[in-house]
């Protein structure tokens, strides 16, 4: 009499190829978050750019209260205040007609968004709105996976 059945190295191959598939699966669905989380900050970025550059132009002042012909230094690490006359103004801004920006002030990772008048890229300074990436790692420490726009008009 044979004996139907299946050994236990066949049952133990079908069960690694399924837990090989399942830890590629997770993998790849980990990596579409992380780059969807990326599209939004950039798109939120662009947004927040325009704002920042119309406030710029309106009222002559960056979101840290300088002149927009010198950013200076005063970096601002939360951009959501009223003190920086995007969505509301503590009355410093003459010319303000805003608000100018309406939308998330907080990163995909829960960070908040930045304004930073010397932003240094390759060695060299420049106006612009970002976020601290993934890693969340700032202020004043710029590193590879920071998303930022460029405002340098």
């Amino acid at each position: 009499m044979k004996k139907r059945g299946f050994t236990l190295v066949e049952i133990m191959v079908v069960v690694s190829v399924v837990g090989l598939l399942a830890g590629m699966g997770a993998f790849a669905a980990r990596k579409g978050v992380q780059n969807s989380r990326i599209r939004q900050a950039k798109t939120e970025l662009s947004m927040i750019s325009t704002a920042v550059l119309q406030l710029a132009w309106d009222t002559g002042k960056w979101p840290n209260g300088r002149p927009r012909t010198n950013g200076g230094s005063a970096e601002r690490w939360d951009i959501s205040p009223a003190s920086c006359g995007l969505m509301d103004t503590d009355g410093s801004y003459d010319n303000w007609k805003g608000p100018y920006y309406d939308g998330a002030l907080r990163d995909p990772w829960g960070n908040r968004y930045f304004f930073d008048p010397d932003y240094r890229i390759n060695g060299v300074n420049h106006v612009a709105v970002g976020s601290f990436g993934p890693n969340g790692v700032g202020p004043n420490r710029y590193d590879s996976d920071d998303i930022y726009v460029i405002l340098d008009d």
